[in-house]
């Protein structure tokens, strides 16, 4: 089959549809095979043999070349992709990726809410053609060629006729009255071609033989040189759960499944993570439910493992993990955590008393609910921008295992500041009251389709918020990469002087402050302390707050 460029124009749209490099690619061959076009993509996607869509998750697979603010982005708008169902999903991708009248759309996805789509996935309407372009910017597909396209186009083709080839001899069988015929459809499950450079173990779970199963499974996913190897498959702690991993050109991909407690495979949701190493026996995977968070973690047998399900705040405001030994069963770890939310675990294996790795789990389903609005800010005059609002909540919430509408969140201040490259960005500061009384502070800037963490404060039980002086440094880069530059931005009580300086002494530094709130540029990585009255503090910094380590 001849191969154009065209190919490379589709790679965009195909992954936006797949949500995986994996699933772009196999969805891409199967376009061409149906002679190519958006349209192609589009009826290959709904035809697909899938639960859920495949998504991005974890940050291993984030290309060098994207910012963290821009991977921030993407991975907001790929979990909310996650959520819809196919034909939503394509609806989206062609009316703010593709740019197809709502009309069109209407007509190629029948059945769509589409005015409501921009509201499911928190972003405005007229921001999703720019988030798109960032969430398809994350794609590693840049090692195909013409002649590997070509490949996939033919593996596609064969398949079919190997599909067809089938039903004659399914016929013949008929025609001699051959009772063989389960084997001939379904045949038994062979031992996995290639054996892995590391030893991943046996399979395990109440449905690791159930080999009607196991296919189901993995009809669903992408074509691949090897066949994908089960490691577990079962019931545990409320969920179904099957996890299949491939090991190819140095790289682990592993495919993990889960849905409620005795769904069928084809009802389970997906989702993809690959590792740049092979080097890897251990994979760990929470999600949430309206009982809380579950964890599964299958390692080597005979493995030790520790868990943490988040930071714990103390009343006094400081901040440490706690990590418990949990029980094994042929090295498959299944726990009901004692936290609302899966975001903050961190997992600790060890091999024969040496650690082997401590890693966070992917998380596979949230129950978060962002229903409404963030309420006024205390300080500043700029309306509350809802994605900034809700990355800098989830910047205290996910490291501590809770979940955001268990917790009362004031918004200390809002405000747009210059950032680099001649753009704003408008800053986002929030505390948020834990559990045990003690406050946790976080600011954001957000750019209108991306977030960057300006860091987190904590402070102890009894603080009023409303009294809360909060300076953090917000740094970026333009988003053409060629500029770097660094803001202080200051929320404080309507009222209150703030002085800066530097954490030696010198002369001080006083930034104009409208309703409380203020930025500073000259400086600011210089300006490490502030002092408001009879309060004084640290500015807060981005990969140094207490919620930060490991």
């Amino acid at each position: 089959m001849p191969v154009t460029d065209d190919w490379r124009e589709l790679l965009p749209t195909a992954f936006l549809l797949a949500g995986s490099d994996a699933g772009a690619r196999d969805l891409l061959a199967r376009a061409l095979a149906r002679g190519g076009g958006v349209d192609a993509l589009v009826r290959a996607h709904l035809r697909r043999r899938v639960g859920r869509e495949v998504v991005l998750s974890g940050s291993p697979g984030t290309p060098w070349w994207v910012s963290p603010a821009d991977a921030a982005a993407a991975a907001e708008l790929s979990a909310g992709l996650a959520g819809l169902t196919r034909a939503e999903r394509a609806a989206v991708v062609l009316r703010w990726f593709e740019d197809r009248p709502a009309d069109e759309v209407a007509r190629r996805v029948p059945g769509v809410d589409l005015a409501g789509l921009p509201g499911r996935l928190g972003v405005p309407a007229e921001q999703l053609p720019a988030r798109l372009e960032v969430l398809a910017g994350t794609a590693q597909l840049a090692d195909l060629d013409d002649a590997a396209v070509a490949d996939g186009v033919r593996a596609v083709r064969r398949g079919r006729w190997a599909i067809a080839g089938a039903a004659v001899a399914v016929v013949a069988v008929l025609a001699v009255g051959v009772t063989a015929l389960p084997d001939l459809v379904r045949p038994a499950e062979p031992p996995a071609t290639g054996a892995p450079p590391v030893p991943l173990g046996p399979a395990r779970g109440s449905l690791a033989g159930d080999t009607e199963f196991v296919a189901d499974l993995r009809d669903q996913m992408a074509p691949a040189p090897d066949r994908a190897r089960l490691l577990y498959a079962g019931d545990a702690v409320g969920h179904r759960w099957a996890l299949l991993v491939q090991v190819e050109d140095g790289g682990t991909t592993a495919t993990w499944f889960t849905g409620p407690t005795g769904s069928p495979a084809a009802a389970m949701s997906s989702q993809v993570t690959a590792r740049s190493s092979a080097s890897s026996t251990v994979f760990s995977a929470t999600v949430e439910d309206d009982r809380g968070a579950a964890l599964l973690l299958v390692a080597a047998p005979g493995d030790e493992v520790e868990v943490s399900a988040g930071f714990d705040v103390a009343a006094d405001g400081t901040a440490a993990r706690t990590s418990r030994p949990v029980g094994t069963a042929d090295g498959v770890s299944a726990v009901r955590l004692d936290r609302a939310g899966g975001g903050g675990v961190v997992a600790r294996v060890s091999r024969d008393g040496t650690p082997v790795t401590t890693d966070r789990p992917v998380l596979l389903q949230t129950s978060a609910s962002w229903a409404g609005t963030p309420l006024a800010a205390r300080s500043g005059t700029d309306p509350v921008d809802p994605f900034a609002y809700r990355v800098a909540v989830e910047q205290v919430t996910g490291p501590t295992g809770r979940r955001p509408q268990d917790l009362a969140v004031t918004v200390l201040g809002s405000g747009t500041f210059p950032a680099p490259g001649g753009t704003t960005a408008q800053a986002v500061t929030v505390a948020v009251v834990l559990p045990t009384g003690a406050v946790a502070t976080s600011t954001v800037a957000g750019t209108g389709f991306a977030a960057q963490p300006c860091g987190t404060s904590t402070h102890p039980a009894g603080t009023d918020p409303a009294t809360l002086v909060v300076v953090a440094r917000c740094a970026s880069y333009a988003g053409d990469s060629s500029t770097f530059g660094a803001t202080l931005v200051v929320a404080a009580p309507p009222g209150t002087p703030v002085e800066l300086n530097t954490g030696a002494g010198g002369a001080l530094t006083v930034p104009a402050l409208d309703a409380g709130w203020g930025f500073q540029v000259d400086g600011a990585d210089d300006l490490s302390v502030f002092r408001a009255g009879a309060a004084s503090g640290a500015v807060a910094r981005a990969g140094d707050g207490p919620l930060e380590d490991f």
